[in-house]
């Protein structure tokens, strides 16, 4: 029922009467903590640690401050939280694809997408932490062994693992930078990291034996035919 102009009561339309408040969906905590995830994902890489109020990251997520202090004990800790997200994606290009090239465009096209990205993750935004240092160098050493394995190396060779090492300190410094030059497409960078990672295998040729390089495609002939990645078996 509704008043008119004079206060008498009429009839509601049937489309008035159909109307009814939306209900809330309620979210699993799972899903709650994904969508914190995401927003602290895009404040922390577009504003300094120091500008960031835990207040903020709560309005933007649409939840009180207290109830995100349930999810994540404080700014700190879901800074951390947020790293090991963004190191979880960025590992996954030896994870899920069975070729370099389209796992680098991933990784690529996450950090096109937030450009203060790289620099926040690689280059440690909260400053000088322990915690912050141990995390980076755990995933740098799994990568090292997700992209070494991949390329179907099982004995170690030092050579290798040496370039290999140089080859990701590479693709995380052309990360921060290609962010800053529009002129540069994703396909040429992809293209560089490959034929970097190529070259550098190629040079240390000499310490894998005969039968690995010839299947890896180094003796020189085959270079550039067969994918660079071939499978993680998990690894």
């Amino acid at each position: 029922m509704q008043h008119d102009d004079q206060g008498k009561v009429t009839p509601m339309s049937a489309g008035e009467m159909s109307v009814r408040p939306e209900k809330r969906v309620r979210l699993s905590r799972e899903a709650r903590i994904r969508h914190i995830l995401a927003v602290s994902q895009r404040l922390f890489s577009t504003h300094a640690y120091d500008a960031i109020a835990i207040e903020d990251i709560a309005a933007e997520v649409g939840m009180s401050k207290g109830l995100l202090y349930h999810y994540f004990a404080s700014k700190r800790d879901l800074y951390l939280a947020t790293l090991r997200h963004v190191l979880a994606q960025m590992m996954q290009f030896t994870d899920i694809h069975s070729d370099l090239h389209t796992g680098l465009s991933e990784t690529l096209s996450m950090f096109e997408q937030y450009p203060g990205l790289a620099k926040m993750v690689l280059r440690a935004g909260i400053g000088s932490d322990d915690e912050v240092d141990a995390l980076l160098a755990t995933y740098r050493q799994q990568q090292l062994g997700r992209v070494y394995h991949g390329l179907g190396f099982s004995d170690s060779h030092p050579l290798v693992l040496l370039g290999l090492q140089g080859w990701l300190s590479l693709l995380e410094e052309v990360c921060m930078q290609w962010v800053l030059r529009p002129d540069v497409t994703r396909e040429q960078v992809v293209l560089l990291l490959e034929e970097s990672l190529r070259a550098i295998l190629i040079s240390a040729a000499s310490a894998v034996p005969a039968t690995e390089g010839a299947y890896l495609g180094l003796d020189g002939q085959t270079a550039g035919m067969q994918p660079l990645i071939t499978a993680t078996d998990g690894q």
